[in-house]
């Protein structure tokens, strides 16, 4: 369905889009708890298994964050009409784009002195987007969190995704906070998100 921005339909999907960068930011936070545990107390099963499943839902939602900000970017809720190989071709060019995007911002901020104390050595950030990058976010998306697929426990190796993705998951959930993190000390209204309760309410009408 196609929207205009700043309309009705707009501001709904801008809700659900604040809503899954919070699910994101939600998930990337319960991971670092688990990966620190990992290096302070040591691996185990359980710890690896809650630091899997934490990290697999931070690439899940970070994933569906970045769809629905392309729907948002075409104004089109359906993303693109394209199907099969050209809707995937697609798809994977915005995310490649959006990936290379980012390390070019930090990259020129070095360049010009504007970067942040924080920042790593610019070599960390020069670099081109892996041309598997897109594909392999998408594999993993759908098959460590979204669907059940043999392929969890074999030929997936999300240890080896986390190595070789994982600065530019990160730099891209990084460069979301500052405008679908919440910024006010009071919690956003996300309709009826927020408005959800297994509490019986009595109508005060």
């Amino acid at each position: 369905m196609k929207f205009e921005t700043g309309g009705e339909l707009d501001s709904d999907h801008c809700i659900a889009l604040t809503h899954e960068f919070f699910r994101c930011n939600d998930a990337f936070k319960l991971f670092c708890h688990y990966a620190e545990l990992m290096v302070t107390k040591g691996k185990t099963r359980e710890i690896s298994y809650r630091a899997y499943n934490s990290y697999a839902s931070f690439v899940h939602h970070l994933y569906e964050f970045l769809m629905g900000c392309h729907a948002r970017d075409a104004g089109n809720t359906n993303i693109t009409n394209k199907k099969g190989d050209e809707r995937i071709r697609i798809i994977e060019g915005y995310v490649m784009h959006h990936a290379q995007r980012v390390m070019n911002q930090y990259r020129d901020a070095i360049k010009n002195g504007i970067a942040p104390d924080w920042v790593n050595d610019i070599g960390f950030y020069d670099v081109e987007v892996p041309d598997c990058f897109a594909k392999d976010f998408r594999e993993y998306r759908n098959k460590i969190c979204g669907h059940v697929a043999f392929e969890r426990s074999s030929t997936l190796n999300l240890s080896e995704f986390y190595q070789k993705y994982h600065k530019f998951l990160y730099y891209i959930y990084r460069d979301s906070i500052y405008c679908w993190g919440s910024n006010t000390q009071e919690f956003p209204n996300l309709k009826d998100i927020t408005d959800f309760s297994v509490m019986v309410e009595e109508d005060n009408n």
